[in-house]
């Protein structure tokens, strides 16, 4: 009889705990356990959605100052070299029809200044002494615009472009062939010293 009994306690415990156990061990939404029904899975944040890519606007080629893409107009110079590697230049030699674009009515009253030379003397001397060995060049336009001019000069020459700042008050730059030089008065130590 203690069996009996014994056994019915526990048919009677699992009776009453049945709901608990099985909302325990099989949880729904709905399980009738009086709690209260589960909150759905929160969802993803919605991110706007991105503008289409945009293609890069296209490169301008920038040139240097020398290059033949900045002129509208070429000037073919028929260039004779001598046995000793001077050139002989004739300027006067068109290949292209020129172009020219019409500049404002109030720059006819400005004085023209070209920006690479301001010294027809020097331009002369470069013009005179230029050599496709631009070592032999520079010695020979320093020893000649020194002799000329007076003064003090310093010259750079060199086959392509180069770059180059300076303080000065006469200067040159000439290209003939590949070969440019560029030819600069010393500024004097009076002068010098007002700038610094």
């Amino acid at each position: 009889m203690t069996t009996c009994l014994y056994l019915m306690n526990i048919v009677l415990g699992a009776l009453i705990f049945l709901p608990h156990a099985s909302a325990f061990l099989f949880p729904t939404s709905n399980s009738g356990c009086g709690c209260n029904p589960c909150t759905s899975q929160p969802s993803c944040p919605v991110y706007p959605t991105c503008p289409p890519v945009q293609r890069c606007p296209e490169q301008v080629t920038e040139c240097c100052p020398t290059c033949s893409c900045k002129s509208k107009e070429r000037i073919k110079r028929s260039s004779n070299i001598l046995t000793n590697g001077v050139y002989i230049v004739d300027h006067d030699v068109s290949s292209v029809t020129p172009w020219h674009r019409n500049k404002r009515s109030s720059l006819d009253d400005v004085v023209k200044v070209d920006a690479k030379c301001n010294s027809e003397d020097l331009r002369a001397i470069i013009i005179e002494n230029i050599d496709r060995v631009t070592s032999v060049s520079k010695r020979r336009i320093l020893a000649e615009a020194e002799r000329r001019l007076g003064g003090r000069y310093n010259v750079i020459c060199a086959r392509g472009d180069f770059s180059y700042i300076t303080n000065t008050e006469e200067f040159c730059q000439q290209t003939i062939g590949d070969v440019t030089c560029y030819v600069f008065k010393q500024l004097s130590d009076m002068i010098r010293a007002r700038l610094s």
